[in-house]
Order: structure tokens, then sequence, then C-alpha cells
């Protein structure tokens, strides 16, 4: 095996050069995103002082004058799509170039071998449909073009960008020629499939915070990396636990509104800062600031006891999605616009809403776009002398759907019905609220659990022994399926294994049994002669009362003097029938609308846009929703592109339910969309 650095041109050139793409490999699968990257990154090329760039490696083994392609046919086949679509636009005289051969030589320098022997002179040849959409695409001829796949969708993506682009042709062209690959020629002792299985393995990359740091530097000439690497970075890194990446993905997401998945955190996080010209030392302090929130956030250190508590108490519930909004709260205490008084009571409120809807299983989907937006959802009613806690209180009291805030008699059946004695890690804050209250007289609950010197024991033991059937009674066997995992049937001890499956009176008097224990929380069971069903039956009762008391339920008095908007993701389990749209964010932008047609016609446009085979596909498809998409004009639609129209006429769960079918076979995040929508219902 052989590996050499060169440039991609020279990869391509010649008539010996053909690229062969085995069957056994993937279909071409690049999605415009992928082509938005590269050609934002020639751009920068031609316009730059870099003289490479580095486009990642091709693996292939020779066959001839024939290379298979082990690995790189996605780079191999879109730098094809690329250069295409350079030549037929310099062939129609859409752009020009100072070199009136230009497009003879392209053509064939690196995509025909005009000499062969075969009919078909391209030097890349693909598997199946791809094949016979490159031909399509080639011969110019549009009547040929299949629509719908990837190598169309791609190339037509490069036309319309070229021609766009601010570049001339010729500058494209030499941009074209800095990008820079390793090849890596196999030879006949090398085993492919292993070496294949080895590119595509997992292996130990560079974090997306790794690359952030990369990105932010590596431009910078000496003097300046290491002055930013100690006053800025390094500090960021300790302050996370050298954990940037989620710290970035937090803090995009508390910028931004928007939570992106882990591992584009660095693609996102590249582009909003290039998107908004952040000069790197604005950026840097930007970042170190917000990393001493996280710090605080994540040791509950923020100099006053009560905040600190109700943080210490999020960190058990191990509520993570809650830092995008944790990381505006605490720069918007800078400000001195809110005391630390009503920050503590805006962080019980959330610690209340948290553990209200984790007793009732209420999904958590939508906690994601509940806590990116809270903090300017707050702010917006908390002008005009609104208190931030009562405006922060109604917002989540008007939650609906999977982003609800469970009432009282929803919380206390589903407390009925709970099991909770499998609650994993939420044990430690359960038991610990339980015994501790807000007194100031505290058991380490927290650290005598994870040091397993107290553990969760049941009263009524798992396994019923003759003598607790007998105490039971004869109906025993209800008895026991009803209550057994039941918190009146719970309690920590220090003496689990002691306890075993004994009789209750066993458990109550034996040395270290319930009449010694220092637990308020087993006082009711020390004190019970038995332990039967009326006995349960009672403690659960007090449990019940000891729930609304530790987490009663929000109350606020503020009402907004506007219609203020409830944001909601397309990802949500939501009741969308007889609300009114008002605008929504598809992919980062905003848009006002008037209806819900308004809104679907304009989403699918920009789909469309992205990946137009995802819409394509419904022309000829019989399946839902392909009742709703025409080839030809008609009463009642709205043209999407040419050749495409959409009828909206169908009810709003129709239409989200089209979306949720379009996205997905465009393969876009739901969450990438969401609506505005007025609080009042419509018939309201």
């Amino acid at each position: 095996m052989k590996g050499e650095e060169r440039y991609l041109v020279n990869l391509l050139e010649g008539t010996k050069t053909r690229f062969h793409i085995p069957v056994y490999q993937r279909n071409y699968d690049w999605r415009i995103e992928d082509c938005k990257q590269l050609f934002d990154d020639l751009e920068e090329l031609a316009v730059g002082s870099e003289s490479t760039h580095f486009f990642g490696s091709i693996v292939s083994q020779a066959d001839g004058d024939v290379r298979i392609v082990i690995d790189g046919q996605q780079r191999i086949t879109t730098s094809y799509l690329l250069l295409l679509a350079l030549v037929h636009l310099l062939q129609k005289g859409s752009i020009v170039s100072e070199d009136a051969n230009l497009a003879e030589m392209i053509n064939e320098e690196y995509l025909i071998d005009k000499w062969h022997k075969n009919d078909s002179k391209l030097k890349l040849k693909l598997i199946k449909d791809d094949q016979r959409a490159f031909e399509a695409i080639y011969s110019a001829d549009e009547s040929k073009f299949i629509s719908t796949s990837n190598i169309t969708v791609n190339y037509n993506y490069f036309r319309k960008r070229i021609a766009a682009s601010e570049l001339s042709a010729d500058q494209l062209q030499l941009a074209i020629e800095k990008l820079m690959v390793i090849d890596i020629k196999l030879d006949g002792t090398d085993d492919a499939q292993r070496i294949f299985e080895s590119l595509n393995s997992t292996g130990l990359e560079l974090s997306e915070g790794d690359k952030i740091r990369n990105f932010i530097l590596m431009g910078l000439d000496s003097e300046s990396q290491e002055k930013y690497y100690e006053e800025y970075w390094n500090r960021i890194e300790k302050n996370t636990d050298y954990d940037v990446s989620s710290f970035a993905r937090d803090w995009l997401a508390a910028t931004q509104r928007k939570t992106p998945a882990i591992k584009k955190v660095y693609a996102i996080f590249k582009n909003y800062v290039r998107g908004n010209g952040i000069e790197t030392n604005y950026l840097l302090e930007n970042l170190l600031r917000h990393s001493e929130y996280y710090r605080l956030i994540r040791k509950h250190d923020s100099g006053n006891a009560s905040i600190d508590a109700v943080l210490k108490r999020l960190v058990l519930l191990d509520t993570s999605v809650v830092n995008p909004y944790l990381l505006n709260l605490f720069e918007y205490r800078e400000t001195q616009k809110i005391t630390d008084a009503e920050i503590a009571e805006s962080l019980e409120a959330i610690e209340n809403y948290i553990f209200r809807r984790w007793v009732c299983k209420v999904p958590t989907n939508a906690l994601n776009k509940v806590f990116e937006t809270l903090h300017s959802e707050t702010l917006r009613g908390a002008k005009s002398e609104n208190r931030y806690p009562d405006v922060l209180k109604y917002i989540l009291l008007a939650k609906e759907g999977s982003g609800r805030y469970p009432r009282d008699e929803e919380f206390m059946d589903e407390f009925e019905r709970r099991d909770f004695y499998r609650i994993g890690a939420y044990r430690f804050y359960l038991y610990d609220k339980l015994e501790n209250g807000n007194s100031l007289e505290r058991v380490n609950i927290v650290g005598g659990m994870k040091e397993d010197r107290y553990t969760v024991e049941h009263v009524m033991p798992q396994s019923l022994s003759p003598s607790w059937k007998e105490d039971l009674g004869a109906d025993y066997e209800r008895v026991h399926d009803r209550w057994l995992n039941s918190l009146a049937n719970l309690t920590l001890t220090a003496y689990n294994s002691q306890y075993s499956n004994k009789r209750f009176i066993d458990k109550r008097d034996s040395e270290g049994g319930f009449k010694d224990t220092g637990f308020r929380m087993s006082k009711q069971i020390a004190d019970s002669e038995k332990w039967t069903e009326a006995e349960l039956e009672q403690r659960n009762k007090w449990l019940k009362k000891r729930f609304l008391e530790l987490w009663p339920t929000i109350e606020t008095s503020y009402m907004p003097a506007f219609d203020m908007h409830e944001e909601v993701g397309l990802d949500e389990d939501f009741e969308f029938t007889n609300r009114k749209i008002a605008a929504y964010t598809f992919l980062g932008s905003r848009f006002t609308t008037r209806n819900w047609a308004e809104m679907i016609c304009g989403v699918l446009s920009s789909v469309y846009d992205l990946d137009p085979s995802a819409l394509l596909r419904y022309i000829p498809d019989g399946e839902f929703p392909a009742r709703f998409f025409f080839s030809e004009e008609s009463d009642y639609c709205y043209e999407i592109a040419a050749g495409l129209y959409f009828n909206p006429g169908s009810s709003t769960l129709t239409k989200i339910d089209i979306l949720k079918r379009v996205f997905s076979a465009a393969q876009l995040d739901a969450s990438e969309l969401t609506f505005e929508l007025y609080r009042n219902k419509e018939e309201e």
C-alpha cells in the first residue's frame, strides 16, 4: 500500500486514468449541504491566500488502467459533477473564461477519454441508476435527466451556484486546482476489504471541541496562538472540565435558540462565526464568559446559597437540557435587571416543572425547544416592570402537549401508578428531597447512597415468606402486586442486607431496625404495629401530601397584555387543531405567515431548493401524501417549482403529517421547523 499527497486534478487527468465504483459500494448520497460546504470552501480558496485545501483521501486498487475505488467515491463523484457543471455553463455561454479552450480542456483532461474503444468515453463509471443519471446529465439533454437522482440534484445545485457566484470561471478553476488529496494505492498483497473496514470504523477522531479550537487558533501567527490559548482557550477547557464539545453545543443553543446534533457542532459553530463576521477576540471573550457560567452551573457555585441549592438539585436531576436557558439567565444576571432572589425563584419553578413531568412520564422531546426559547419568551413579557419569575411561571403553565406542566390531578394520578423502585439516578434527587426538604439540618443522602451506605429498602419484601403472606391476609397477591414498588412501600436504610424478607415486626425492632432509624421519612414506618394494606394506604396518603408540599403547583398573577406566541416544533407531540399560526422558523430563518396553507407552501419550496427529489418522488407515487402533489397546474394549487404543484387544501393535522413525511424523505431533522402560535385558540 502506497500513499502520496497529490492535487485532485493531477489524480483525474490523463487518458489512462479511469475510476470504477464497485457494485458492493452504496449509491452516491452526498446531499446539498455537503455540496454547499465544498463550494463555500472553494469560494474562500479563490479569494484567500491558502495554496492548498485538504479534500480527504482516495483509496483505490488497480485493475489494468482502471482504478477500483475502495474509499472516496463521494468525493470523486462530486468532483466530476462540479467540473461537468462548469463545462456546460462555459459551453452555453452562461459564464465566460479568458481561456477560450477551458471547457474543452476540462472535458478532455478530466471527464472523458475520447480515444477509448467503448461507446462510453466517461472516465467515471458509477453503479446502477447513478451511472444512468450521470450519462444523462453529461449529454446535456435535460429531457433525459433523472430528476429524482442525487446525481442530477447535486449537478443542478452546482450549475445554479456557479452561475450565481461572483467568481469567474478562471477563479473557480484555480480554486479546484488547489484541492489536495491523499492518493492511496493498494497492491496485490493488500486486503482491500480489511482496509475498507478499517477506514470506515470508529477510530480516535478529533472531537467537535478540538475542531473548534483548531478553527479559532490555526489561522493565527504563533505568538497570537500562544497568547489566545493561555488567556482564553485553556481557561475555557478547565471551566468545562475539558468537555468543550458539550459546552459549545449548549452555547450555540443559547445563542441561536437551536440545539445542534453533537456531530454537527463544529460545522454549525464555524458557519455561525463566519456568517456573523465575529472577530476572534470578541468570540473568545464571549466563550470564556459563558464557560464561567457553565462552571458555576455544574459546580453550583454562584455565590448565592439559595441559587446554589437549586442548581445542586438540578444537577441531581441530570438536566443538561436546561443548560442553554441557564447560560442565558446568568448572562442576564450580569445586567443587574434581575435579583438573586428572583433567579432562585425561577430555578425552583423549573425544578418543579421537570420533576412533575418526570413523575408523569411526559415525553421529553419538547424540552430542548422549551429551554432554547424560555429566556427570550420571558424577557418579552418581563417588560413594563413585570417580575421575571411571574412571567416565566405563566409561560411554563401555558405549555401544551409534550411541553405541558402537569396539574395536581395528573400529578397525583401518576404518583399512584409510578414504579418508584426502578428509577435509576433519579433516586438521589428523590430521596434527598424527601428526607431534607428545605431544612437547614440536612442528612447527606446523596453521599450515603453513592457510597452504598444507604440503600432503598422494600418494607414489604419482593419475595413473600409464608409469615408475610399470613400477615397480609388472604388477598396477599393483590396487595403485593399493587404496593410492592410504590413509594409507600419504599424507604432508605443502612441495613438492607440484614433486613432481607424478615417479618415486619422483626424489621422494626431488630438492632438497626426501623425504630433505630434516623431518617425522617421512616418515622411513620417505625411507629406502625404492622405493615398491611391499611398502613400502606396511610403512608401513601402522607406521601401525596408531602409531594404537594415539596412540589406545589406553580402559581402566578401575571397575565400578558398582548397575545404572546408559543413556539412549538414539528417534532413535538402537540395538538395543532384550532391553533392559529403567526410565524415559522426553518433552518434558522424566520418567516411571518397569515395561515397554515401559506406556511406549508413556503416550507415545501424551501425543502425543494435543498433536495428536489424529496418532493418529486410523490409525482408517480400513489402513497400518502402523493394525492396533494401534481405535475401540472390545477385549481387551488401552489407552484412549488417548474413542473411541481401542491394543493394545500387539507386540515392542519394533515399538513403536519405531510411535512413530517417530506422531512423524513429529505432526511431533515423535524426540529429544524418550529411554529409560533397564538396562545388563544381560534374558536375562542
